[in-house]
């Protein structure tokens, strides 16, 4: 599961010796450290100055005690009008636990990754940075968060590590550093938004229900969300999960040319998939045994037109693929397997006893070294690159608290109802869910069905889908929409 959520387990150290004699980080942070550079860029049509802001928030417990340096990274237009009332958005990736290395450098930061649009053409060295002008900083500030132990975020003497690797811990202490980081910089004002991704959006939910307590939130952006688990992931016994998946199996299958899509657009063929999928093919899911022959063999053939794997397959798994098992399946014929977290990309399927190596990884290979190079070059970081974390270490004990023990996110926990809270809490509070149409981790079929489930006042969500994987925004189409959908969520209607 962990593998499913990471914001990619691609990232290398990037550690440049350059820096190897820069001052490292200090254990106790005794003095708050602090790069403040300014800039300025032209985004969504707009000139806009800003003062970029690496800087460190040290918590502390109850007793006073510090526990935690948060070093994260800000960025603030200078001299906007009602700056006190300005939007701001705070961001992070998944895990659990990574830093917020993707969104910053894929999305939202105002430099980013150049990522080549033929999804089948090699990634050119020495990496490049480019200017983003999808960035929303014409409308919001930008804050981008490395949780506990990830970045050079670090857990102080006086805290421990296991009460920050729960899912509650880590929410709460990401939630913490968002009341510290509003009430220093005077934003109480501000509409505050929350921005997570993968793993990042099951923080999200507990955040917002914990924010609700004492500084509600204005709006959750969820993309690739993982807070309905059960139907997110794909356990032998949960029919609902088969059905759900099917939307994403259908489109992938259609991008390879290996679904009859009937003359429908993408769009309508991932409708006609979901329905499908939670109608007929979910009830003779849950018939198992007791459906007839004849009906068994015209679900096999329709799921084989829908997802270009064989009738025979289905007839001889229940009916079911795993979506680890479609990545191998869908064009095995042809030596290919497909990456899970952007099925666009293929890549040699593995021979037997090798370790499968996946085809997006030539993508996540840029981000690390790169970031690297705007956090030293154009931000003016000291701190040495080496001890810079794109992972937190030793995060195989992870809790999924409350429901705690080896099952995790997959025993039956009610994260979405943690957003709930926080309607409740803020009759303005609006919930946006993304999901990349190919991503094979978290799809889009439980997204659609999370907002079906009557969780939530209809007219304060909205669904996207965009023309990727998880990490959608490589593809700069999708990158132009989602920023695009985000500018106009976090934008104060009349």
């Amino acid at each position: 599961m962990k593998a499913t959520l990471l914001a990619l387990a691609l990232l290398t150290a990037g550690a440049s010796q350059a820096y190897a004699q820069a001052p490292a980080v200090s254990a106790q942070a005794p003095t708050p450290r602090t790069f403040v550079t300014q800039h300025s860029g032209v985004f969504n049509g707009q000139t806009v100055h800003y003062l970029a802001t690496v800087g460190e928030t040290v918590l502390k417990d109850k007793d006073g005690v510090p526990t935690i340096s948060f070093m994260t990274t800000a960025y603030v237009r200078d001299g906007a009008k009602g700056q006190a009332e300005r939007p701001v958005i705070f961001l992070f990736n998944g895990g659990p636990s990574s830093a917020s290395s993707w969104l910053h450098m894929g999305a939202f930061g105002p430099k980013r990754i150049t990522v080549p649009q033929d999804v089948g053409a090699p990634v050119p060295k020495p990496y490049a940075l480019q200017h983003n002008p999808y960035t929303v900083l014409d409308v919001a500030d930008l804050v981008f968060i490395d949780p506990a132990e990830t970045g050079f975020t670090r857990v102080l003497p006086g805290g421990k590590r296991a009460d920050f690797y729960t899912a509650y811990g880590d929410a709460k202490s990401v939630a913490g550093f968002v009341e510290a980081w509003i009430k220093a910089n005077g934003r109480e004002a501000s509409p505050k938004y929350v921005l997570g991704e993968s793993y990042g959006t099951i923080r999200a939910a507990l955040m917002a229900s914990e924010l609700a307590k004492t500084m509600p939130l204005d709006g959750v952006v969820l993309m690739g969300q993982a807070t309905n688990m059960i139907e997110t992931s794909q356990r032998a016994s949960n029919v609902m999960a088969y059905a759900a998946n099917l939307p994403a199996l259908a489109a992938i299958a259609a991008y390879h040319g290996r679904a009859d899509m009937g003359g429908k657009s993408m769009a309508a063929f991932i409708d006609a998939a979901y329905g499908y999928g939670m109608g007929e093919y979910l009830s003779a899911l849950a018939k198992g045994a007791d459906l007839s022959q004849a009906d068994r063999q015209q679900v096999a053939e329709r799921l084989q037109a829908m997802t270009g794997i064989s009738a025979d397959y289905y007839l001889t798994n229940r009916l079911v693929i795993t979506k680890v098992a479609f990545a191998t399946e869908l064009l095995k014929d042809r030596g290919l397997m497909l990456a899970t977290y952007d099925a666009r990309y293929t890549g040699p399927a593995p021979k037997a006893g090798e370790r499968p190596v996946d085809p997006f990884a030539k993508v996540g290979d840029m981000v690390a070294p790169l970031l690297s190079e705007h956090l030293t070059q154009n931000l003016t970081v000291t701190l040495p690159m080496s001890e810079y974390r794109p992972f937190a270490p030793d995060t195989r004990g992870w809790l999924y608290n409350p429901t705690s023990g080896a099952g995790g996110p997959f025993n039956d926990y009610d994260y979405p109802a943690m957003i709930g809270d926080a309607f409740a809490a803020n009759p303005k509070f609006r919930l946006m869910v993304g999901t990349g149409i190919y991503d094979l981790t978290t799809t889009v079929g439980p997204a659609r069905y999370l907002a079906a489930q009557g969780y939530f006042p209809t007219d304060r969500v909205s669904q996207k889908t965009y023309e990727g994987g998880h990490m959608a925004y490589t593809n700069e189409a999708a990158l132009e929409a989602f920023t695009s959908d985000v500018r106009a969520f976090v934008t104060p209607r009349p």
